[in-house]
């Protein structure tokens, strides 16, 4: 294996374990996840590639900055409907979207997440544009920029990740309660900028 794809393999492993340390519940589990972390974490210190001048680039222990997270609208034909999942954990809804994975490339990222969470393969059409999620909100998280795309959904439907509990369409004028993973004001500044074929700039 060339270095280049070992330590994309790493990190892929380690971005694993850092997911399961954050969501599982089951102490066995989280135990492993730790063991996995640090054992991904040990190698990829080793590889020179990865260090430079006693920093890991690839962690991002350099400089900080904010995660991404990708989000993808979906219309009906006649653009009078949009299609959104309802989230396990609130039994709101939202878009499909999730977080922006290593090794994918940004479009890839809300194709898996549209394939995850709608239940179909996606095209994806064209990019509306960025926001940063906490953009004139009078609290704050962790930094997070979104980018929103516009696709359209290709072949056969499938059963949604676990964590959806239903997938349907709405009327863009009237939108079902927004799950809490979501601001209502951007969800609806995200759908008028596709309705309207607008840019999403922040």
């Amino acid at each position: 294996m060339e270095k280049h794809a070992l330590i994309d393999y790493l990190l892929k492993v380690e971005e694993i374990a850092k997911v399961g340390l954050t969501y599982s519940k089951d102490p066995y589990a989280l135990d492993n996840y730790d063991e996995l972390q640090r054992l991904t974490s040990r190698f990829l210190d080793s590889i020179d590639a990865v260090r430079l001048d006693g920093q890991n680039y690839f962690r991002r222990d350099v400089y900080p900055t904010p995660s991404v997270s990708c989000r993808t609208i979906i219309l009906s034909p006649d653009r009078t409907k949009v299609l959104l999942v309802q989230e396990a954990k609130d039994e709101g809804w939202s878009f499909p979207g999730g977080w922006c994975e290593i090794g994918l490339s940004p479009t890839e990222s809300a194709r898996k997440e549209v394939w995850e969470e709608a239940g179909y393969d996606c095209r994806i059409t064209n990019m509306i544009g960025a926001l940063d999620r906490y953009s004139g909100m009078s609290t704050s998280g962790a930094p997070e920029y979104i980018l929103v795309y516009e696709g359209k959904l290709v072949g056969q439907p499938h059963k949604p990740t676990y964590e959806i509990l239903a997938v349907d369409w709405f009327p863009v004028d009237n939108l079902p309660r927004i799950s809490i993973k979501n601001h209502p004001q951007q969800m609806l500044r995200m759908l008028d900028c596709a309705l309207h074929r607008k840019s999403l700039l922040d």
